[in-house]
């Protein structure tokens, strides 16, 4: 998808503006798409041995994650706040890793984003920041439908063998969250076995989790986002619970990945067909 130009700090501040004043979805679409664009988002980073441990205010009675356009406005902010740890410190975060970071939100309790806490700032749940940044990717990505449509016609094992490797090169693979038990996927079965539900784009992702379950909508924060490195090393944990593979883009452009090939060596994923 082509990426648009992004909107000098006027214009954004006036999308700002507007989406607080004037919520409709049209307002705040056009602010969503212009963040989506942005290079890069910040956060206040508290410390932690595990990763980014955000600064969380609450909103609505639940845990709200700051984002700002700036690093400056994030450290304004980081200034006021005297009782934080010497350890927070502003963070930059690429757009194209960003879907990974808010997904991993939930650990925390996180539902919503914050961004540019003030006068104008506009809250979204994570999952439509998750949806937004793929809509908005600026990768020229492969097209994991015709590549499995293929798979099942001329020289099968080759074509496997491209689809395979497209769908590691993919920057992230998308998960729903069980409503049970929100550390693991959804499970489908496939073969009479239990298989982790993956779909290669949030879209589909988010449509599928409406479909089983209505609710997974206004929760807002069902979408796990993993590069596909780090999703392997989940089927590694996946496997020792009975998990016996995955089933990518469940319905007609569904394809089956056994768990034997995805435990394959991590450091080989790119090569293996």
């Amino acid at each position: 998808m082509e990426k648009r130009l992004p909107m000098n700090r006027p214009e954004l501040t006036r999308l700002f503006e507007n989406a607080s004043r004037l919520p409709t979805t049209a307002s705040r679409e056009a602010l969503l798409g212009a963040l989506a664009n942005l290079p890069r988002w910040y956060v206040i980073d508290l410390g932690s041995r595990d990763g980014i441990l955000p600064l969380v205010a609450d909103h609505g009675g639940c845990p709200s994650v700051y984002l700002f356009t700036e690093g400056d406005a994030a450290a304004r902010l980081l200034e006021l706040h005297g009782e934080l740890p010497a350890s927070a410190r502003v963070v930059s975060l690429p757009t194209h890793e960003v879907s990974e970071f808010i997904s991993g939100l939930r650990r925390w309790g996180v539902r919503t984003a914050s961004f540019d806490p003030g006068p104008h700032e506009v809250h979204w749940r994570l999952d439509d920041l998750v949806v937004a940044l793929w809509k908005h990717r600026p990768e020229s990505l492969p097209d994991i439908d015709t590549l499995a449509a293929r798979a099942d016609l001329d020289h099968p094992q080759e074509q496997a063998g491209k689809l395979w490797q497209a769908v590691t090169s993919l920057p992230c693979w998308y998960f729903v969250a069980d409503s049970s038990n929100p550390a693991d996927p959804m499970v489908g079965i496939c073969r009479d076995q239990p298989c982790a539900l993956v779909f290669t784009d949030p879209v589909r992702a988010r449509h599928h989790a409406d479909l089983m379950d209505p609710s997974a909508r206004r929760e807002g924060n069902r979408l796990i986002a993993l590069g596909p490195r780090e999703a392997l090393w989940w089927f590694r944990s996946l496997a020792t619970r009975g998990i016996a593979g995955a089933i990518f883009n469940d319905g007609p452009c569904a394809f089956f990945i056994p768990m034997g090939r995805m435990m394959a060596p991590v450091d080989a994923v790119r090569s293996v067909a």
